[in-house]
């Protein structure tokens, strides 16, 4: 199994975010993947297209979650990466 590459997009002061990174850290313990933690603050571009949607998760490019995410779904798109992109928030 290849390691997945996970983007949390977040800003400071974001309670959603700190409980949704409670559960991606919660999996990340259990299962390797890539993390990276992007502070939407220091980007204009960002702050516009994630501003009112924080957080949101991506793995391997593809939007899985958007202001929650549950543990059990999170791990099982990173085992079965070819169901990613049918649950992504509308």
């Amino acid at each position: 199994m290849l390691q997945k590459n996970v983007s949390f997009y977040t800003k400071p002061g974001c309670l959603l975010c700190d409980e949704a990174l409670l559960q991606v850290n919660k999996v990340r313990s259990e299962m390797p993947f890539h993390l990276e933690v992007i502070d939407i603050s220091h980007s204009p571009g960002l702050m516009q297209k994630h501003g009112l949607h924080i957080p949101v998760v991506l793995i391997n490019g593809v939007e899985a979650f958007r202001y929650h995410v549950d543990a059990a779904e999170f791990r099982t798109l990173l085992l079965n990466g070819n169901e990613l992109g049918n649950n992504t928030p509308g």
